[in-house]
């Protein structure tokens, strides 16, 4: 026989197991989310300043150009600076005169990836071509060849530059001389 004592106990006991039922669930979503995570850091704007320096054999510079554009964090798709011209070079002269042509870009293209704050530095992945027309050349004769000489400079690498310094990033020297050509990278944080 139960008394009103083990009937109350009882309606307790099943209240608590009712309880404990209900909080299940709330308690197994708060461990599915895990241990709090840190909030991203916002992507930030950088300031990129591309100079293109041609040296001469004694090192003083006899041409420069400069670029610049504004790159993120954010963007994983490359971001492009392009620059040029397109040169005609004639190919052929037709029986009635005329003049058959084929064009050459030439030119600076900059392609900029990956870029992520390190510290203090810049690290991202920097694809650069800078072509532009050679000076003329001559045959063992001394006769100019009718068509020009296209120089190229190509390259593709990581580079790792302190925000705010200048920094040279590629050299090459010249086939032609004893001259050089330098890219030099500066880039400045936008607040």
């Amino acid at each position: 026989m139960m008394t009103t004592r083990n009937l109350t106990m009882t309606k307790t006991a099943i209240l608590l197991a009712l309880l404990a039922l209900l909080a299940a669930p709330a308690c197994a979503i708060a461990q599915d989310n895990g241990p709090a995570t840190a909030p991203k850091p916002p992507d930030h704007y950088y300031k990129l300043n591309l100079t293109v320096e041609e040296l001469s054999s004694a090192g003083q510079v006899t041409n420069t150009r400069s670029y610049t554009a504004i790159i993120t964090e954010t963007t994983r798709a490359s971001q492009e600076i392009r620059t040029g011209s397109r040169l005609p070079i004639a190919t052929s002269v037709e029986a009635s005169g005329s003049t058959q042509f084929q064009y050459v870009d030439v030119g600076v293209k900059f392609d900029v990836r990956d870029v992520k704050e390190i510290g203090d530095k810049l690290a991202f992945l920097l694809v650069t071509e800078v072509s532009s027309v050679g000076p003329e050349q001559k045959t063992p004769t001394g006769t100019p060849l009718p068509a020009p000489v296209i120089r190229t400079n190509n390259w593709n690498t990581s580079v790792l530059i302190p925000i705010g310094k200048p920094t040279v990033v590629f050299s090459s020297d010249n086939l032609e001389d004893k001259g050089r050509m330098q890219v030099e990278l500066t880039a400045t944080r936008i607040e």
